[in-house]
């Protein structure tokens, strides 16, 4: 799951970086990147809760009793 976005965010990283030098050249539509960096704005926030929940379950486990 977590190799899953990973590979979102790079994807979407780099397709943001394309259409911003698109935008930049006079090539691209500005509608278009700001899509792309919400979208990318997006899948970091979905890294970032699968990180927070990960992180939540490790310390579950290790406030369990042996």
């Amino acid at each position: 799951m977590l190799q899953n976005v990973l590979g979102d965010i790079t994807t979407k990283g780099a397709q943001m970086d394309a259409k911003a030098v698109a935008a930049a050249n006079g090539k691209g539509d500005l509608v278009d990147v700001v899509t792309a960096v919400a979208e990318t704005e997006v899948a970091v926030e979905t890294l970032v809760s699968v990180r927070d929940r990960m992180i939540q379950a490790y310390e579950e486990i290790m406030r369990m009793p042996i």
